[in-house]
């Protein structure tokens, strides 16, 4: 019941990711206005917003002028549901579950918003960064671990320390947003696994971006040069690292 609860939450919080994925990077409201159609201006009602249902019962297309509504929209819808229901099995029923399913949506939409316009908004990070460090600190209170704290601090210490050195060292092979990104990614490992988590996720990330950018060059979508966003990579691999990094660490150490 919790994971079906989680689920459904995360359609509709899915939902929700759709608008800010469009809005930030335009700089426009997320609170105010109705959603549009893009091509005709059609106010989207509450019946045409159902998550995943409206989109299947009109065909992928808007009610009004019938023009195709690209799926990236029910496909976040999806992912933001097993994203929470995730998190809803890795924590249970707990506020570490709730502050992890809220981290996992941010790492969603700037997913959406670094895979379509290069960019990691700041409007988006900080917050993230301000609020995520208050949301672990009242969760470590209520769960009796303080120490997860200090943990967190180390996680973003090896996170985001390593790229800022890398960021400083070559700043043309790494963007501004992905160091900054890198400092709450690296807080949220570390509340979970310290230090040793960190580093699972860099390894992750990195892994996912090199193997993708073989696989983009091998299918002839881009060359050695291509600019790939390295945010999804970041998020995939931090996500990743949560939900089974401890055991991915633990095989290892175990190898020797």
């Amino acid at each position: 019941m919790l994971i079906a609860a989680a689920a459904v939450l995360g359609l509709i919080f899915g939902s929700f990711a759709t608008v800010v994925a469009h809005r930030v990077p335009r700089r426009e409201s997320i609170v105010r206005g109705r959603s549009r159609c893009p091509v005709c201006g059609h106010t989207i009602g509450a019946l045409e917003n159902l998550p995943l249902v409206s989109y299947a019962l009109q065909g992928g297309r808007c009610r009004n002028c019938r023009a195709r509504i690209s799926p990236r929209y029910p496909l976040q819808e999806a992912a933001c549901a097993v994203l929470f229901a995730a998190a809803a099995i890795r924590f249970g029923l707990s506020l570490e579950a709730v502050v992890f399913a809220a981290f996992f949506w941010v790492l969603l939409v700037l997913t959406v918003i670094d895979l379509e316009h290069h960019l990691l908004p700041n409007r988006i990070v900080y917050p993230a960064f301000i609020a995520g460090w208050i949301a672990l600190a009242v969760a470590a209170l209520v769960s009796n671990e303080p120490e997860r704290l200090i943990s967190a601090l180390w996680g973003m210490a090896v996170f985001g320390g390593f790229f800022f050195v890398v960021g400083f060292l070559f700043p043309a092979g790494m963007g501004g947003g992905d160091v900054k990104l890198a400092f709450v990614l690296g807080t949220f490992l570390g509340y979970v696994g310290g230090a040793g988590l960190a580093a699972v996720g860099m390894f992750l990330a990195f892994l996912f971006g090199t193997v993708i950018g073989i696989g983009v060059m091998l299918l002839g979508k881009g060359g050695r040069k291509t600019k790939i966003p390295f945010g999804p990579f970041l998020a995939l691999g931090t996500i990743v690292a949560i939900l089974v990094g401890d055991r991915l660490l633990d095989a290892y150490l175990s190898s020797f």
